[in-house]
Parts: structure tokens; sequence; C-alpha cells
């Protein structure tokens, strides 16, 4: 892919800018949940959607100057549409390499696309694997990884937040199935050309993470789960890594505060597990039992 050029790059950004007008005044509350309808609207806006797409290049250009991702990573960063995961209201801003809020009080956030990259790639997420990622969020994580695993692979998802689960299943393509333990399983391939199969799960994601662990342990002939955690722990979660099968991958933001966190990566080889810092991050913290 080529770069484009500075003036390319302006253009792209005002014809998203000037799309994204349409929907600015659709709200009174810009933090209330985002209705079905107009999610449905902008998901159906084929000029917007082609102007997130074009918007993007520069920033997956940028991305291929910064990191050396793989091109397929690079490849779901600008085919996966981040404007259909934010807040409407930051629909402009949805091809920034930047978090953008979901919610009032900083819980919750669409990360800026470059930390889903360095997340997979500590994981070495490749075609064919399972991803366990706790907090959905709106489900972008999800929809990257769902590409990037493809047809053969599957992602599982956890959210806390109700409403954002909810809308994280909506956005995904997903149906609702209710189960036993009062969380809420969907599952849906979603459109054919997005790849894996996603399954989402209402609740505390630790809790309901140790529990997938456990029983894909009952499943030798699959690959063992890489699970990328997407805001921040006081500490290594050890039950997480206790339950890591041979080969598995976790990969955390871990530290005490928002100023000193550091991106944590835990692998179980030969029984072993294997431990190393990857820099320091800023990311959400965590919400639940912990």
């Amino acid at each position: 892919m080529s770069s484009p050029s500075s003036t390319e790059s302006r253009a792209a950004v005002a014809s998203l800018a000037a799309l994204a007008a349409r929907y600015d005044d659709r709200r009174p509350d810009r933090w209330a949940p985002v209705p079905e309808p107009l999610d449905a609207a902008i998901a159906f806006d084929v000029e917007l959607a082609e102007a997130g797409r074009v918007a993007r290049a520069p920033l997956v250009a940028e991305l291929a100057r910064r990191f050396e991702f793989p091109a397929h990573y690079l490849d779901a960063i600008l085919l996966v549409p981040r404007e259909r995961f934010v807040l409407p209201e930051d629909l402009a801003a949805s091809a920034d390499d930047t978090p953008l809020p979901l919610d009032r009080a900083g819980h919750a956030t669409v990360s800026a696309p470059h930390a889903y990259l360095l997340t997979f790639g500590l994981l070495g997420l490749a075609p064919g694997d399972r991803v366990l990622e706790l907090g959905t969020g709106t489900g972008y994580g999800a929809a990257l990884a769902r590409r990037i695993v493809g047809p053969a692979g599957h992602v599982t998802s956890i959210e806390i937040d109700p409403a954002l689960h909810a809308r994280a299943a909506r956005l995904l393509g997903a149906r609702p199935d209710r189960h036993d333990d009062a969380a809420l399983a969907i599952s849906g391939a979603g459109p054919s050309d997005e790849g894996a199969s996603v399954t989402l799960l209402c609740g505390d994601g630790r809790s309901l993470a140790e529990r997938v662990l456990a029983s894909g342990r009952a499943m030798p002939s699959e690959r063992p789960w890489k699970v990328a955690v997407t805001y921040a722990l006081i500490e290594p979660p050890a039950a997480l890594e206790e339950r890591l099968a041979d080969g598995g991958v976790l990969v955390a933001p871990v530290g005490a505060w928002e100023g000193h966190q550091e991106l944590m990566r835990v692998e179980r080889r030969q029984g072993a597990l294997l431990r190393e810092v990857h820099g320091a991050v800023r990311y959400v913290a965590e919400r639940g039992r912990g």
C-alpha cells in the first residue's frame, strides 16, 4: 500500500467529518445508550463507510511506519469499520489513532487502534487461533480479532456493562441465547467476509474467563486460548495464569494507577509460566470482582 499524500489525507479526514455531521445532533445526551435505529443508520450509510475506509488509509500507513505489524493486522485496521463502534458524536475522530470514550465516567473506551495490534502481536495472534478477550466494550477489538483469526478461529469476549454488551452484540451481528448461569451468551458468525464466529458473555471478566479457560482444558484437539485483557489490573491475574494450557498466552496491562502501567505477557511453555514486560501503557481500570 502506497502512503497517501498529506493533501489526500486532509481531504479524506475532511470528507469523513462532513459525513459524520449528519449524526451530530441525533441525541440530546451523548452518554445515553445508542438507539438501535441510529446504529443501523450508521451501518447502512455507504458514503460514510467509504469515507471511513479512505480516512483510515493514512492511519494504516502511519502504523506501518511506526511498528512492524504483519500485513494482515494492518488490513484489519483498514477494513473493520471503526466508525460503527464509537459513539455517534465521535464519528469524525474514528480514523484517529486515539482512544475514544464510551461512558461519562471514563470506565470504558474504544482503545486506540495501535493498542489492539500491540496486544495481538504479543499474543502471536494468527489464523485459526482461539481468542479470549476481557473487556468487549462495543466490540471493536473482537471485530479486529475475528478478521485476523479468520473462519477457522473463534473469539470469545466478556463485558461487565450490560448496555455495552448489548450494543456489541448488535454491532457484531450476533443473536441472543439465555443460559442458566445468568450471563447472556451470544454466538454468531456475523457477515461472511468478517472471519471467525464470536461468543459474547456478560458478567465479571475474570470470573467468566476462569470458567472459559477451565472448560477449554477438556478439548485438547483445539488450540490453547490466547487471552487479551483490555483494562488495567492492579496485579497479575494469578488465577487466569494458572489456567493457561501449554502454549497458551495472556497479555494484560498491569499497574496500580494510570501513570504506572506496563504491558505484561505470560506464556505457559512445557508447564512453566514465562513472564515478560513490554513497556509503559495507559488503560482504563478494571471493574468488577477482580
